[in-house]
């Protein structure tokens, strides 16, 4: 018995260590409550719920949303400024844009595509492609999110005087915009006013209330052609630009902003929400994807708002929304406007909350969330 424990128990030492190299290997960030646990170990979230005779939580519900958007969408640019002669006024050709979106206690997810193309010209404008894609995280009082946008195919608008639209029309399907997005928002006035309430629905703001806001964030945007972004037909207006086939651009943004929920009939509600910025904004020109340019920098005038009017229940909601952006800058040679204008219609319903659901959030958040 003796010589057997003798040659048993190197061999439970190995096995031993075995596991503790195992242990060493292992991916904690593959687990995340060993995360949280090594590296955050008296991390522990506590609850501070906001004032409930403003604020209604619902965080046993899934919020799930559809909304239909018909947008807006121009990109101007020209020489010096954008009314000056040669000047580019690129449109598209999207009609009407189908979203989703799904929000459980702090987290959020949607996307959106076209859902018809070129509502009543197409052999006018170019065909456009449009994909967006969104994730969101809401505490207390701060709110995350990471958007991606792509659109791909314009149509230059800008006609000498006396030409004929239907064949004068310049049409960029090459044209593509690509932009990533990572915003952070900070609402001090938690407490009284959700900020989130009209936009994910896991909050509903019960009696009216107004906040300021402070949101900070950056952008990465590409704006590209197969070819120039300046076809030969105005090319003599643009100096060394016409030869340009990107513009990348890399901005940082701090804006104030203020936020009202009005609410009447205890279920209606108004909600506006605004921030003027001017973002700093590093970019480049280049006339070829592999080219190392130096880059430059300007301040971009931001103004970014959102409204919307509708019905807040228990479980239903909907209403109608409008989101629009403009940003003006005067770049090298050139200068750039842009907007973005979303009118539409949104609806959604609170959902009992599956079981798959609550189990993947309570594995994946930290403790306390």
């Amino acid at each position: 018995m003796l010589l057997c424990g003798m040659f048993l128990l190197p061999g439970t030492v190995h096995a031993q260590d075995e596991n503790n190299k195992e242990k060493k290997r292992e991916n904690v960030f593959l687990h995340p409550k060993k995360f949280y646990k090594k590296y955050f170990p008296r991390l522990k979230i506590k609850s501070d719920p906001p004032d409930s005779a403003y604020i209604k939580m619902y965080p046993n519900y899934l919020s799930v949303s559809a909304y239909v958007l018909s947008p807006e969408i121009g990109m101007d640019f020209g020489p010096g400024d954008t009314n000056a002669n040669g000047a580019l006024k690129l449109r598209t050709s999207i009609g009407d844009i189908l979203g989703f979106s799904a929000n459980y206690r702090l987290v959020g997810a949607g996307f959106a595509f076209l859902l018809n193309s070129g509502a009543s010209s197409q052999d006018v404008y170019a065909k456009s492609r449009y994909r967006t894609a969104t994730i969101k995280y809401n505490s207390k009082s701060t709110s995350l999110q990471f958007k991606y946008l792509r659109i791909k195919g314009l149509t230059d608008i800008a006609l000498p005087a006396g030409t004929d639209p239907s064949t004068g029309y310049i049409k960029r399907p090459d044209i593509e915009s690509k932009e990533f997005q990572f915003e952070a928002l900070f609402n001090p006035r938690w407490k009284k006013y959700s900020y989130i309430a009209p936009l994910t629905f896991s909050q509903r703001q019960i009696k009216s209330s107004t906040g300021f806001l402070l949101q900070t964030g950056i952008y990465y945007s590409r704006l590209s052609s197969d070819s120039t972004l300046v076809r030969p037909e105005k090319a003599e207006y643009y100096g060394n630009f016409k030869n340009v086939k990107v513009v990348k651009s890399f901005s940082i943004r701090l804006a104030p902003g203020l936020g009202s929920n009005f609410v009447f009939f205890k279920r209606y509600y108004l909600s506006v929400v605004a921030f003027p910025s001017y973002d700093l904004s590093f970019y480049k020109y280049l006339h070829d994807e592999d080219e190392k340019e130096k880059g430059k920098h300007a301040f971009v005038f931001v103004l970014e708002g959102k409204a919307s009017l509708g019905y807040h229940s228990e479980r239903l909601y909907g209403g109608l929304r409008i989101e629009a952006e403009r940003r003006s800058a005067s770049l090298h040679e050139i200068g750039m406007n842009s907007r973005y204008v979303y009118l539409g219609v949104e609806f959604g319903y609170r959902f009992n909350t599956p079981r798959i659901v609550k189990k993947v959030y309570r594995e994946t958040m930290p403790p306390g969330m």
